[in-house]
């Protein structure tokens, strides 16, 4: 059933969101493509748990992976995650200040 597909796929969505690691690699991502090399030095883990996040991303439909040679370049999907993590950050921002 179609609904129950698109249920599945809201959940593994907001699972793969609901790691802070995750979210960093997401805001890092949110200015533009970057190189995996560049990634984990940016939100300090290791490479291997960073490709694990990236695998992640991507199969959850958040991230899109090409290679340029023998590296592999993410960017966000859509520009759809984009406006709602901006929205995520100015309604966290506005909670918090509370």
């Amino acid at each position: 059933m179609k609904i129950d597909r698109q249920l599945d796929w809201r959940v593994y969505f907001h699972k793969a969101l609901s790691n802070p690691e995750r979210l960093k690699i997401i805001d890092f991502l949110a200015d533009g493509e970057q190189c995996q090399c560049d990634i984990f030095p940016q939100v300090g883990l290791s490479q291997s748990t960073v490709s694990a996040y990236l695998t992640q991303l991507v199969r959850s439909g958040i991230l899109n992976v090409r290679r340029d040679g023998t590296r592999k370049l993410y960017s966000l999907s859509d520009p759809r995650i984009r406006r709602m993590i901006e929205d995520i950050h100015a309604l966290a921002a506005e909670i918090t200040a509370k």
